[in-house]
């Protein structure tokens, strides 16, 4: 930074603060160490002392104000660089929202705005130095209590805080004390563990040292001199009372070391995975993702492929290609069990040093040293799923998105509301790295974008010599009309069966967790609601509760109906719970889990379930539209998918786009092995065009039919759509706001003549008119 800046600017860490910035001075100690990106601590007003991060600098100020001083910095590196700032200023307007809430999902602020700052006498003061009075009275008490808080320091010694961390400031540039971050999160605290190393010279017979000793001594030395302490005493077998004497002799050294807290630490026994050779149609597809690397072209490459085509193998080989050129790597999945499988496939070809994982489901300490990692560039690429393309890498040169078609980039709520699809194609151009978008079943607006920008990469065959799985449609109204009344069709329950003689594996989608969908009474109608939402409580059997699947709120079963008193309630409806339960009931030898997100509150539970699959431990995989997608294992040659209509009940346009897609993505987990698979897909409507395509495992037959009712209707790709969700504790404030804004839309587009290229619709209610107490 150049010294002459007078001012920093900065934006301060408070929730729902308009998004703007304040000048604060700039002190002298300070000079030529903030930067942009650091985080600091500034005077704010009635809220006292509050962290801000620094965005700008400047020598002038607008007239009449009077600016403070910054008190202090809290890291020693940036956080972001001044192009990661333009980026997130660049969410904030697109999305509509203030800078802070962008700043909040975009960086772990918690591991700042949480942390307590301690102070540490590092000297001796010399009687002739010349202090100032508080700097007098904080050196007295440091002297009396070598270390505290700063906000127990300025409490005990009573300084107004504008002259306390004046004080502060010049007695730290003087090397008299340290400030540093006490992260209060215990989890995010630096996780240390106790060493042993060598420090002075070994004298095996030297008659001060009893032989024992001397045999420690020999151990340490033979395994390198340095050990972890709990390790080292079973290698020597000795104790730690021995460790202590032998310590007192100075010849070895008892000390604290820092541990790398690694989410992917449980694969690395897994071995190195080994770079597979690529068919004509790989190749031809890796060729143009390094040219376009090369060329730093930013119009995203769609990698188009049936499944099991080796789309993850042309992932891979371009991550080699991007890390051979020293650039940074982004890899997005869209639900947290196959960022775990991708990461898995990447550290074994890579190491589990360079990959890092970054989702909900790692702890606050295991993120914390991730951050680390990523600030110092030790990690080079990042696997995770939406949250993570806010990943400060540096140097990035390719950003993949996995799945690309799946709805769950979204994110909906809270603020950011963004797609992370759209982030990645804004960091792709302003970094210059080329975007990657690979599935099976593209989005359709993908597909139309990419046909027409012509970078289709296509795998038309799968890898190897595998087939496509036989898929068959299963008309349950036959089944049902014929007598069978059981949530499994003849033929799928009889293949299963067979499945379960031959050692072979499966898999069962219902795409609903929990085991009913609602709860009502026979007598007076009676449905068990929840009291903030507008939708039915599901029963959940394992705990017997019932609950919402939006607020969490759970009431206990009850068997006598709460309105009428009789005891005519029955349950139904289907879901995992209860389709794992009928199913152990028709199979009790089978050895079948559940997968969905209730079976997933235990950390890396979704990776063991899975680890478990692979290594043939379980035969039945039962779950949700997680299970669809990602999972390559030779020996399911079994899929079946119950109530396939469910898929396609949403009033949302696109809901037959999202059927086709899932359910041409999980009969794609059948037959990657030797043995070709079966699928069967179990329905009251067989002849809806979404299933027919999907038994066809035909993408373009469906995309060019779905296209023609997008046309005639001015839906996606034909136009574009915003929603406005307009939200309130008062039913009637929500729906005279909604019209009011309506009315203020359509004002303003027929004033500037663009009625007719910008349509208004509505307003109408949400499709769960209250969630959370919100109309």
């Amino acid at each position: 930074m150049d010294l002459k800046n007078k001012y920093a600017q900065v934006i301060v860490d408070i929730p729902n603060l308009d998004t703007r910035t304040f000048s604060y001075l700039i002190p002298d100690e300070l000079q030529g160490i903030i930067k942009i990106g650091l985080p600091v601590l500034v005077p704010f007003g009635n809220q006292g002392v509050v962290n801000a991060y620094v965005v700008g600098f400047s020598n002038y100020l607008p007239e009449g104000i009077n600016a403070k001083y910054i008190y202090e910095v809290l890291d020693t590196e940036p956080i972001f660089d001044i192009e990661y700032l333009k980026f997130v200023e660049w969410i904030a307007n697109y999305y509509c929202c203030n800078l802070q809430t962008v700043l909040e999902t975009a960086i772990p602020s918690n591991f700042f705005s949480k942390s307590k700052r301690i102070v540490s006498l590092l000297e001796d003061i010399d009687p002739e130095k010349k202090l100032n009075k508080n700097q007098e009275k904080i050196i007295d008490f440091l002297k009396e209590k070598p270390e505290t808080s700063v906000f127990n320091l300025q409490k005990k010694t009573k300084i107004p805080s504008s002259a306390f961390y004046e004080a502060v400031r010049k007695l730290r540039s003087s090397n008299l004390i340290e400030v540093n971050n006490l992260i209060e999160l215990k989890s995010a605290k630096p996780k240390l563990e106790r060493f042993v190393r060598l420090s002075g010279s070994i004298v095996s017979d030297s008659p001060a040292i009893p032989k024992r000793q001397s045999d420690v001594l020999d151990c340490l030395e033979k395994i390198g001199g340095e050990c972890k302490v709990s390790e080292f005493l079973k290698q020597a077998k000795t104790t730690a009372t021995t460790l202590k004497k032998i310590s007192e002799t100075g010849k070895i050294e008892l000390f604290d070391k820092e541990i790398y807290r690694n989410p992917l630490k449980i694969f690395e026994n897994q071995g190195q995975d080994e770079f597979l050779t690529l068919n004509s149609n790989q190749a031809e597809a890796l060729s143009q993702i390094i040219n376009s690397m090369k060329e730093r072209a930013t119009e995203p490459l769609l990698l188009y492929g049936i499944t099991g085509s080796g789309k993850t193998e042309v992932y891979l080989h371009a991550i080699k290609s991007a890390l051979e050129n020293d650039k940074n790597i982004i890899i997005l999945a869209p639900e947290i069990l196959l960022a775990s499988q991708l990461a898995k496939r990447i550290s074994a070809r890579f190491g589990i040093e360079k990959v890092a994982i970054w989702h909900s489901n790692i702890s606050e300490g295991e993120r914390f040293d991730v951050w680390e990692r990523i600030k110092t560039n030790e990690v080079k690429i990042i696997v995770g799923a939406r949250s993570a393309i806010f990943a400060p890498l540096k140097n990035l040169g390719l950003i993949i998105i996995d799945e690309e078609h799946e709805s769950s980039y979204k994110q909906t709520s809270p603020a950011p509301r963004y797609n992370a699809k759209t982030l990645a194609m804004e960091r792709a151009k302003r970094t210059g790295s080329t975007l990657v978008l690979g599935s099976a079943t593209p989005d359709i607006t993908s597909f139309y974008r990419a046909k027409n920008t012509e970078k289709i990469l296509h795998l038309p065959e799968r890898f190897g010599t595998a087939e496509l799985a036989t898929i068959n449609v299963v008309d349950m109204r036959h089944e049902f009309n014929t007598g069978n009344k059981s949530i499994f069709s003849r033929v799928l329950k009889h293949n299963l069966a067979r499945n379960l003689e031959e050692g072979k594996q499966s898999i069962l989608l219902i795409n609903r967790r929990g085991f009913s969908t609602y709860g009502q009474c026979a007598n007076c109608g009676f449905v068990a609601e929840c009291k903030s939402c507008s939708i039915p409580l599901i029963l959940h059997k394992t705990t017997n509760k019932l609950r919402c699947h939006y607020c969490s709120y759970e009431r206990d079963v009850f068997n006598t109906c709460p309105e009428c008193e009789s005891d005519a309630i029955k349950y139904f409806g289907l879901g995992t719970q209860k389709v794992e339960e009928l199913f152990k009931k028709e199979f009790p030898k089978a050895r079948a889990v559940r997968i969905d997100s209730d079976t997933m509150t235990k950390k890396n539970a979704h990776i063991e379930i899975i680890e478990a699959f692979t290594q043939g431990e379980v035969d039945v995989l039962i779950g949700t539209q997680m299970i669809a997608k990602g999972l390559d294992i030779p020996n399911v040659t079994l899929v079946g998918v119950l109530m396939a209509d469910s898929l396609f009940n949403m009033p949302d346009f696109r809901s037959g786009e999202r059927g086709f897609q899932l359910l041409t993505q999980v009969a794609g987990r059948a037959g990657r092995g030797d043995f070709r698979g079966k699928v069967y897909f179990q329905t009251y409507s067989p002849e809806y065009f979404a299933i027919q395509h999907a038994k066809e495992q035909d993408f373009l037959s469906f995309y060019h039919f779905e296209m023609q009712g997008r046309n005639e209707l001015s839906y996606p790709p034909f136009s574009y759509l915003i929603r406005l969700v307009i939200s309130s504790r008062s039913e009637i404030k929500a729906r005279k706001i909604s019209e009011e804004v309506a009315y203020k839309l359509r004002v303003l587009t027929e004033s500037r003549g663009i009625d007719e290229r910008l349509e208004v619709l509505g307003p109408s209610a949400c499709i769960i008119s209250k969630i959370k107490d919100e109309y």
